[in-house]
């Protein structure tokens, strides 16, 4: 019986010991293949690619990540693969076209907005404006449809944008007698702090609305028009933010230069380089 008790215990002692020694291997094992997989993951990030056509016809191979989201800088342009003179395999640079629609036609995107369209929802989109129409219970009416466009800008001035568009808005309604209300307020949207103006139907028809927000580098103007039946104001950005990312490159904008008059005071002029621009196929 003693001897049978003390094989017991050994047999416990070994388990115990093995179950030790497991826990810390498993965690070591755990670490490795994370690491491995994250490895994996980077390689065909980078080695991912689609094409796009351009207006010429000319094929561009450029970057995807391993999702298949194009591979952008802070500037929204792409990386493409091309073959230098000695026919060795290099990436490029490649401006962002005026607008790319995957295979499916189903996705719209520019250097700064994407748009997945949805039900109810038809592409709008000019080379400028990435916009949709509502094909839902307003398009019955004899009214305007419910639409959204956004269109980016990198290089303007913030106020002088929103004071541009609150001259045409104030003209419009004074011009059109059915159109009042105007409103200036501030909101929020795509989780962005917004400066926001509105002026709707006397009528109580439909409603106009402009936003303007900053992400990055990029300015965004939101021009939308929605028909009060179909809308209010929050259920439209929503539908809003359902279609539409605005993507975050990263990069902060540069500050404005003033416009004041010039002190007395003594200071160095600082060598600048020439902006460079390109027009790119959409």
């Amino acid at each position: 019986m003693k001897k049978s008790s003390d094989n017991s215990g050994k047999k416990t002692n070994k388990k115990n010991k093995k179950i030790s020694w497991d826990t810390p291997s498993k965690i070591v094992f755990a670490v490795v293949a994370l690491i491995v997989v994250a490895v994996i993951v980077f390689v065909i990030a980078r080695g991912k690619k689609d094409v796009i056509v351009d207006d010429n016809g000319q094929t561009h191979i450029v970057v995807t990540d391993v999702w298949g989201n194009f591979v952008q800088n802070e500037y929204g342009n792409l990386y493409e693969k091309v073959k230098d003179e000695q026919g060795n395999s290099i990436t490029k640079g490649y401006i962002f076209p005026d607008r790319v629609v995957n295979k499916k036609g189903d996705k719209i995107e520019n250097a700064f907005i994407c748009l997945k369209l949805r039900k109810n929802w038809a592409d709008f989109c000019t080379n400028d404006l990435i916009a949709i129409q509502h094909e839902g219970a307003c398009m019955d009416m004899n009214k305007p449809q419910c639409e959204v466009k956004i269109r980016y800008d990198i290089m303007a001035d913030p106020n002088n944008l929103y004071a541009k568009e609150k001259g045409l808005a104030r003209a419009y309604t004074e011009k059109i007698d059915s159109f009042g209300d105007f409103k200036e307020y501030e909101t929020e949207i795509f989780g962005l702090k917004a400066r926001a103006m509105s002026y709707t139907s006397n009528h109580g028809e439909g409603t106009y609305y402009y936003y303007l927000v900053e992400q990055g580098l990029a300015l965004f103007e939101i021009r939308a028009y929605a028909d009060n039946e179909c809308f209010t104001e929050e259920a439209f950005i929503e539908e809003i933010e359902k279609s539409y990312t605005l993507k975050d490159l990263g990069g902060v904008r540069p500050e404005i230069p003033s416009t004041e008059a010039p002190t007395e005071e003594v200071f160095e002029e600082e060598a600048t380089e020439p902006s460079s621009s390109a027009t790119s196929a959409k």
